[in-house]
């Protein structure tokens, strides 16, 4: 005898297949005409270099999106922005497509850059996960506490995505605290994106 089970094909152990995962996460993807949407999204994203593939493996809601409602004016919009590369951007960070230009993407972009970030495009392409961070619970606070503390003077124009992404409360308050204690001012880099290491070599 033996226990039966569901089988997903593949090795012992491999697990379901993507298709199958993402089902189980989103089961309204069922309710969605293959045909009317799921095709031509799909399409739609292949012909921009996606790995549509990885986006159902990490975000398949991204499929249920209307594709003249979402997904084409969020690359619009990424265009004008001059975001390049824009397969291996959205690869890698498909919620973007499901975030709202108007209340989300745009004001995003001029907190940016109102902070020195200039040109944008570039700096969006190198690391894209800071538009899908919370403005005001991310982006602003961080930006704060980093202008309160002195690191950060805006416009900025050495100011780069990857020092807003930092965890403001696991990474920068304490780091911040340190350096006040020790009488030190550490620069943008040390209180954001250095390893231990390098932060600790820094302040002494």
């Amino acid at each position: 005898g033996g226990g039966g089970g569901v089988r997903w094909g593949g090795a012992a152990g491999g697990g379901a297949p993507p298709a199958v995962a993402a089902l189980v996460r989103y089961p309204q993807l069922l309710s969605v005409s293959v045909e009317a949407n799921l095709r031509p999204t799909a399409d739609y994203l292949r012909s921009l270099g996606v790995d549509v593939g990885r986006v159902v493996r990490s975000h398949a809601i991204t499929l249920d999106l209307s594709l003249e409602a979402n997904l084409k004016p969020t690359v619009s919009f990424l265009q004008r922005e001059g975001v390049e590369e824009l397969g291996r951007v959205l690869s890698s960070q498909p919620s973007l497509l499901s975030l709202s230009t108007q209340s989300s993407l745009a004001p995003k972009c001029d907190f940016l850059r109102s902070l020195g970030m200039a040109p944008l495009g570039p700096l969006l392409t190198q690391y894209p996960a800071v538009l899908t961070l919370s403005l005001e619970a991310n982006l602003r606070p961080t930006a704060l506490a980093l202008a309160e503390a002195g690191v950060l003077s805006p416009p900025d124009p050495t100011l780069r995505p990857r020092h807003l992404a930092a965890s403001l409360e696991r990474r920068i308050k304490p780091r911040l605290a340190l350096c006040a204690a020790l009488g030190v001012t550490p620069t943008l880099g040390a209180v954001t994106t250095a390893s231990d290491v390098h932060f600790c070599k820094q302040v002494g």
